[in-house]
């Protein structure tokens, strides 16, 4: 009903628009987007090759009327590459601004503090969305230093797991979030979350009721900045086939980070502290109810990467249990140079005993007074890196780029610790781009990673666990119209997912306009893990041609 009611809604107001534009002199505009893609190919494993085909037509229109903003999307998935098909009405809203407030009804994502209670945001390209239906009001107002910002909102989310898309959790939300700054050196703020869910394990679905609570600590002067947050989780179960008890855990977490800065120096620090489900090792599932919900994407307090063989081997951050720090400096000697240093590391809280050797295993956390600080002992599945890049522009038209990396990971085996699966790498990446006759470009991009991963196991030559990877690109653009781009990678990693050892695609871009452009892919992409915003899924890989089409109409 309430759908029907939007869209009679929508149509009414174009209508009434066209008619009474000159009578009222109604600011009307519109606004529209396309985006159609499609890819026929092969996807390949070590044993298989099947067919893999997509088609996506994603429209989206935008009409605003004076102080109303009325927007619709229409999909045509057949199917899509990730995550759930639709075919039909995918979002729309109503939107009302008007000085201080602003009211929308429909379809909206939202954010408060830094995700901690509630992060809703759609990642098409890894099939993740957690997209509301409701309503959601925002009221924001300065009174000379005063600032306060408020939000309150209510709506339904039903979460189609992006790596089991047949798996749907339905969520009811109502909450609140609002800062208020008293001072223009301090901020502080809170927010509040109710949600009642329906969580599925297989054949049988778990009720929860969960409560979330957030306080916020910000403070602002000259070149310090610092922000800090803590929210506290309870879930409450409903006795079922599966828990025949009520399950009333209560989980925390916590985020903060300073920075300072300074004329051509910056430093950031951010420490990160997630107890929102601490389980033992045989209790940690992506089902179970009282884990992280879905909508709760903190930071992930790792950096993310544009280099390719960088993101190869991604560190999955457990929201649920993991703490751990991330320093980030960037420095600038001349105005041509610049440097930048991450280092990061990261671990889980505890590690577990079995209490009960025998048939029964029966695990027991050993407790440690330091458990607020990330541990480097692999059965704590530790996970570090240390980056340092250096970018420098000869004169103004040559930028070279150039990096070394050192990532290692652990994800500890407790049942037999020797199968722990360890990976080490060092990468070193350039980059290369030459403008010339003020419309052409050049870059140039090569990539060299050597790789341990004790994963490699069912050959008995240790030598075989220890690879190499090498990644080439070189793209050539005429400005503003054309882009033409090749890339070539070969590994000597024996056991590839994909069964390959080289891979090389091309791709060319013709923009319209700036708005507006369509892109031809041929060739074959190694896949593996792809992580954004600490949402992370296998790409198997892939051999075929694609298609882009891209309008914006403004």
């Amino acid at each position: 009903m309430i759908k029907r009611a939007l869209y009679l809604f929508l149509l009414a107001a174009f209508v009434f628009s066209g008619i009474t534009y000159s009578q009222l002199k109604l600011n009307v505009k519109v606004s529209a987007s396309n985006l159609l893609r499609y890819g026929n190919g092969k996807e390949n494993t070590i044993t298989t090759s099947n067919t893999k085909e997509y088609f996506e037509e994603l429209g989206d229109v935008r009409l605003f009327v004076n102080d109303f903003l009325f927007g619709v999307r229409y999909e045509y998935d057949a199917p899509i590459e990730f995550g759930t098909s639709v075919k039909g009405i995918s979002r729309r809203f109503i939107e009302y601004k008007k000085e201080d407030f602003t009211v929308r009804a429909g379809n909206f994502y939202d954010l408060y503090e830094r995700g901690l209670v509630l992060n809703a945001f759609e990642n098409r390209g890894l099939g993740f969305n957690t997209q509301l239906d409701g309503l959601r009001l925002n009221f924001k107002r300065n009174w000379n230093k005063v600032q306060f910002n408020g939000t309150i909102m209510g709506g339904d989310l039903e979460y189609n797991d992006y790596l089991n898309p047949g798996r749907v959790e339905k969520y009811t939300i109502r909450s609140g979030n609002f800062s208020f700054s008293p001072l223009r050196l301090f901020t502080i703020g809170g927010s509040y979350l109710t949600a009642t869910g329906n969580i599925p394990s297989g054949t049988i679905s778990t009720d929860i009721k969960a409560e979330l609570f957030e306080a916020t600590l910000g403070f602002n002067y000259k070149s310090i900045d610092l922000y800090g947050t803590y929210a506290n989780k309870k879930t409450i179960t409903l006795p079922n086939t599966l828990f025949t008890q009520p399950l009333t855990p209560r989980g925390d977490g916590a985020f903060a980070s300073l920075t300072f800065t300074r004329p051509s120096l910056g430093v950031t620090i951010d420490y990160k502290n997630y107890r929102f489900n601490l389980t033992t090792p045989n209790e940690r599932s992506a089902t179970n109810p009282t884990k992280t919900l879905p909508f709760q994407n903190p930071p992930t307090g790792v950096k993310e990467y544009t280099w390719t063989l960088l993101t190869r081997y991604p560190h999955i951050t457990d929201f649920n249990d993991e703490v751990g720090f991330q320093v980030d400096a960037f420095y600038s000697p001349k105005d041509n140079l610049s440097l930048n240093l991450n280092l990061s590391l990261s671990s889980r809280h505890y590690d577990y005993v079995d209490s009960n050797p025998g048939i029964l295993v029966k695990y027991e956390r050993v407790d440690r007074t330091d458990n607020f600080i990330p541990s480097t002992n692999d059965a704590f599945s530790p996970y570090w890196e240390a980056y340092l890049e250096a970018e420098y522009y000869y004169k103004k038209n040559t930028k070279i780029k150039i990096a070394v990396a050192r990532q290692s990971s652990v994800l500890y085996a407790i049942e037999n610790p020797a199968a722990s699966d360890k990976i080490r790498t060092v990468t070193i990446p350039l980059e290369i781009m030459h403008d010339f006759k003020k419309v052409y470009s050049v870059k140039l991009m090569a990539e060299q990673q050597w790789v341990y991963n004790s994963a490699r196991t069912f050959n008995a030559n240790e030598d075989l666990r220890k690879f190499s990877n090498h990644f080439f690109s070189l793209s050539i653009s005429r400005s503003p119209d054309i882009i033409v781009n090749g890339n070539f990678e070969f590994s000597t990693d024996e056991e590839d997912a994909s069964g390959k050892k080289k891979w090389a695609s091309a791709e060319v871009t013709y923009k319209f306009s700036s708005a507006n452009s369509i892109s031809l892919f041929y060739g074959t992409e190694r896949g593996g893990l792809k992580c954004s915003s600490g949402i992370c899924r296998y790409v198997n890989p892939f051999n075929g041609f694609r298609l882009t089409v891209i309008n914006n109409f403004n």
